[in-house]
């Protein structure tokens, strides 16, 4: 028995951009906003270890999802970066999609991280969370450090 479905746009999505109704251009979205931040944190100083980093297969924990960036700051602090990218505010500022449970995961994950490299000496680290907002030509950047 073969399922047809049909796509229609819903009437939330009816004269919006084609980004907002296709995951792709989401993923370009926010691949964007890594990179730019990325070139940002560099610039100001931050050496950038790590990106995207997920846990090794084979580990036997429940813990899944991925670190944005880890870094060392200009004052050699551990920070683990979370990254969220939008290119307007239409669906709300991009620190809305980081609630408790996103902050508690993303901790949980640096705490992996950091155990999972035992032979080194990071002392404690920091979670900060950083939104882009725009488009390359024209765009705003916040960084709020120690989040979780």
């Amino acid at each position: 028995m073969t399922a047809i479905t049909s796509r229609t746009p819903s009437s939330r999505t009816l004269g919006k951009p084609s980004w907002i109704r296709r995951p792709a251009k989401a993923h370009r979205v926010g691949r964007w906003g890594e990179d730019l931040v990325a070139q940002i944190l560099s610039v100001n100083g931050y050496r950038i270890l790590e990106r995207n980093w997920r846990p090794p297969a084979g580990l036997d924990i429940p813990l899944r999802g991925e670190l944005d960036l880890i870094a060392i700051t200009p004052q050699d602090e551990l920070a683990f970066v979370e990254v969220k990218t939008r290119s307007s505010e239409e669906y709300g500022h991009p620190f809305e999609a980081i609630n408790g449970d996103k902050a508690k995961r993303t901790r949980e994950l640096a705490i992996l991280w950091c155990r999972l490299r035992e032979n080194l000496d990071f002392g404690h680290f920091r979670v900060d969370a950083i939104a882009v907002t725009g488009t390359p030509e024209k765009f705003t950047f916040e960084h709020l450090m120690g989040v979780a």
